[in-house]
């Protein structure tokens, strides 16, 4: 449904299954499916697109809740931004296992979208990884950075002809991203980054951000690229 906004995490293997499924609803996703660093674009999204619906889409075996559980339980290390961009908000909820972790994170993110806008059809959907259908893990991974929108990843793979259960996706303005991008180069192996200069992206701000995600990855041995897939090429002034 077009009124519908779906937050799911960035997960690789949720790529297929946003796009069966969720295919004209709106989508942001990042590590997690962690709403707070979203909320001032969540609320733009929800006042310039007449959204009645909210669905949120955690999982089990959750990489950002592993690495949360790390940094909690058996001190490890993380950046200050991803702490308080991710971590931070787990430091008071109790929980002995990663299963309770990854319940404790649907649960508060499902809370804060209820209580910001309550007039909403807000509903929390987990998805099990053993119902996706997602090939054993190479470790060879990418991470797409993609502009809110619909799921069209399908298009995306054709054109860069890469495995859709390779790409971890992120769908969020680079201002809150990242935290999240660092992560994913850091912990999930995902040492190519591209942005993706897509029909309704001005590709000089792609430019701003794919620049300034390279000078924030150059300690992680991560390359930076940038992709243009329009299908037509426009000018801007």
């Amino acid at each position: 449904m077009e009124d519908e906004l779906v937050i799911c995490c960035m997960d690789r293997r949720l790529n297929v299954f946003l796009e069966n499924n969720y295919k004209d609803a709106i989508v942001l996703r990042n590590a997690g499916a962690n709403v707070a660093p979203l909320m001032p674009l969540i609320k733009q999204i929800v006042r310039e697109n007449g959204i009645r619906k909210i669905t949120l889409i955690t999982h089990d075996d959750c990489g950002a809740m592993a690495k949360t559980f790390s940094v909690l339980k058996e001190n490890g290390k993380a950046t200050e931004e991803l702490r308080l961009n991710l971590i931070e908000q787990f430091e008071k909820v109790k929980f002995t296992t990663r299963e309770e972790l990854e319940n404790a994170n649907t649960n508060l993110q499902l809370a804060s979208l209820k209580s910001i806008f309550p007039e909403l059809n807000v509903e929390a959907k987990p998805a099990r990884m053993k119902d996706i259908n997602a090939p054993k893990d190479d470790e060879h991974h990418k991470l797409l950075v993609v502009s809110p929108g619909k799921p069209s990843y399908d298009r995306i793979f054709k054109v860069l002809e890469f495995n859709p259960f390779q790409c971890y996706v992120i769908q969020a303005s680079i201002e809150n991203a990242m935290p999240d991008i660092e992560l994913t180069a850091n912990d999930l192996h995902a040492k190519e980054v591209y942005f993706i200069v897509g029909d309704n992206d001005n590709p000089r701000d792609v430019k701003r951000d794919a620049d300034m995600a390279s000078l924030k990855l150059s300690k992680l041995d991560a390359e930076v690229k940038r992709q243009d897939i329009r299908t037509v090429r426009k000018s801007y002034a």
